[in-house]
C-alpha cells in the first residue's frame, strides 16, 4: 500500500532533451504549427507543460500554445477539453539559449490511458529546435507559413508528421500523488522497437503494430502502478545511443552524446516530485566502445551516489541480452545467428563483459548506498538455450533491443513496492 498521497507536481509525461541539430527532420522554419501527442503515465485534473530551448544557441518565440485531449488516433482534438496555455498571463514567450519554461496551469480532466495533445505555433524564423525522437510515435507539423493553427480541431492543418518532440519535455500534473520515478538509461529505456510486435521469433524479425506507441519501459511502469493502485508519474529519461559514462569526446556510440553521468542531475535529479529512479544503463558502453565491466560499474557507482545524495531511492537494473562489442568477433550473422552465444562458445567479448557487469550489480552494485532493490532484467529476458540472446519472439530482431511485449515482460522484473519505501 502506498504512504498517504500529497498534493504536489508529478511527472505525467516526459522525455529528455536530446540535441538541437540541424537535420532533414529538424530543418527550422518559420511561421509554423505543431501538434505533439503524448500518453501520459497517470491521470490528471491540473497540468502545465515545460518547454525547453535547452540546446538552443538563439532565443526563439513560442506565440501560442495550447493543451487538449487527443480524439482517434490523427491530430484531431477534443474541444471540450481544450485550453489555451499561457505563460504569466501572456500568451506568447520568448525562451532564450540553454533555457526552459512552464507553461502556467490549466484544468482539463483526464483519466489514465487518454491521450493529450500540445499544440505550439512558432512565431517567426526559428533555427533547429530542441528535440527528442519519439521513436515509437508519431507527431504532426503543418507546412512551413502555414502561421498559428493550433486551434484547428479537426486537425486538418497538421498535414505532415514526424517522429520528433520538438521543444516539450514535460506534461506535468498537480494533485495527490506520491511523487515522480524515473527510468534512466539510453534506446532500451527510451523504448527502441517497442512499436514492435512479437508475432515472429528470432532470427526471423519483427516488425512494427499500426498504433502500438504506449510500450515504451515507462508506459508499462505506468500500467503497474496504475493497476496497484499507487499515484506515482512516470518519466522516461532515455536517450538513443546514451553512454553510461563517456561523452562525446571519447565516445565512438554517439557523435552528440551526453554522458548519463552527467545528464542525471537536469534530466532526473531536478524533475518535480522525483522519489526513485530505475537506472537501466551502460550497454552502449559495452557495445559501441568495447569497455570492460570495471568501467562501466565505476560509472554506475557514481550515478548512484548522485542519486543517493539528492535523496532518490534507486532500483539499479541488470542488462539482458544482447550487447556484443561491435568490434569483437564472434557476431550473430545470417549464416550463423547465434554466433557469439556462450553456447556452444565462443562467446563475444562484449557478452564476457556485460556477464561480468551483472555480477557486479547483482552483488557489490546492490550494496551501495541509496539501491533498494534490484531488477534483474537479465533473468527475464535471457532465452535458456543461447544465454546471450532475448526469449525469441521477445527480441525485436536487431539483437540488441527486446519489442513491445518484451519491454513488458522485463517491466516485470521491477518491484513496484521498492519505489517508495514501506
Amino acid at each position: 500500500m502506498a504512504p498517504p498521497a500529497t498534493p504536489q507536481w508529478v511527472v505525467g509525461w516526459g522525455v529528455s532533451p536530446q540535441n538541437a541539430l540541424k537535420t532533414s527532420t529538424n530543418q527550422g522554419g518559420s511561421e509554423q504549427s505543431f501538434r505533439f501527442i503524448v500518453v501520459p503515465t497517470i491521470g490528471g485534473n491540473r497540468e502545465r507543460v515545460r518547454f525547453s530551448n535547452y540546446f538552443g544557441s538563439t532565443a526563439i518565440t513560442i506565440g501560442s500554445a495550447r493543451l487538449a485531449t487527443a480524439s482517434g488516433s490523427g491530430p484531431a482534438i477534443d474541444k471540450a477539453h481544450d485550453a489555451s496555455l499561457t505563460f504569466s498571463g501572456n500568451q506568447s514567450v520568448t525562451i532564450q539559449p540553454n533555457q526552459e519554461v512552464y507553461s502556467d496551469p490549466v484544468d482539463i480532466a483526464y483519466t489514465y490511458g487518454k491521450k493529450l495533445a500540445v499544440s505550439v505555433y512558432m512565431q517567426g524564423s526559428f533555427p533547429a529546435l530542441t528535440e527528442h525522437d519519439s521513436q515509437a510515435g508519431t507527431n504532426f507539423t503543418t507546412a512551413v507559413g502555414a502561421g498559428n493553427t493550433t486551434n484547428d480541431s479537426t486537425g486538418a492543418s497538421f498535414t505532415e508528421t514526424t517522429t520528433e518532440w520538438f521543444l516539450i519535455t514535460n506534461v506535468d500534473v498537480y494533485g495527490p500523488y506520491n511523487g515522480t520515478v524515473a527510468v534512466f538509461g539510453s534506446s532500451s529505456v527510451d523504448g527502441h522497437n517497442s512499436n514492435f510486435g512479437d508475432t515472429n521469433s528470432y532470427p526471423a524479425g519483427n516488425g512494427p503494430v499500426a498504433g502500438q506507441d504506449h510500450e515504451r519501459p515507462s508506459d508499462w511502469l505506468g500500467y503497474s502502478l496504475n493497476a496497484a493502485g499507487i499515484p506515482v508519474g512516470v518519466l522516461n529519461a532515455g536517450l538513443l545511443g546514451d553512454p553510461a559514462g563517456e561523452d562525446a569526446a571519447t565516445s565512438s556510440a554517439s557523435p552528440n552524446a551526453t554522458a548519463g553521468i552527467d545528464r542525471i542531475d537536469h534530466d532526473v535529479l531536478q524533475q518535480p516530485g522525483i522519489k526513485a529512479v530505475v537506472i537501466y544503463t551502460g550497454g552502449v558502453d559495452l557495445r559501441v566502445d568495447c569497455l570492460p565491466a570495471t568501467t562501466v560499474a565505476e560509472s554506475l557507482t557514481a550515478i548512484v551516489a548522485k542519486a543517493h545524495a539528492a535523496g532518490v531511492r534507486v532500483i539499479l537494473a541488470t542488462l539482458p541480452p544482447s550487447e556484443y562489442c561491435t568490434t569483437g568477433s564472434p557476431l550473430p550473422s545470417s549464416d550463423d545467428p547465434y554466433a557469439g552465444d556462450i553456447n556452444p562458445g565462443p562467446e563475444n567479448p562484449g557478452s564476457t563483459q556485460r556477464r561480468a557487469l551483472n555480477t557486479w550489480i547483482r552483488n557489490s552494485g546492490s550494496q551501495l548506498p541509496g539501491v533498494v532493490s534490484i531488477a534483474d532484467f537479465d533473468a527475464v529476458l535471457a532465452d535458456p538455450a543461447h544465454p546471450d540472446f532475448m526469449i525469441p519472439n521477445l527480441n525485436s530482431g536487431d539483437n540488441f533491443h527486446p519489442n513491445g511485449p518484451g519491454y513488458g515482460v522485463q517491466n516485470n522484473a521491477i518491484d513496484i513496492t521498492a519505489i517508495l519505501g514501506k
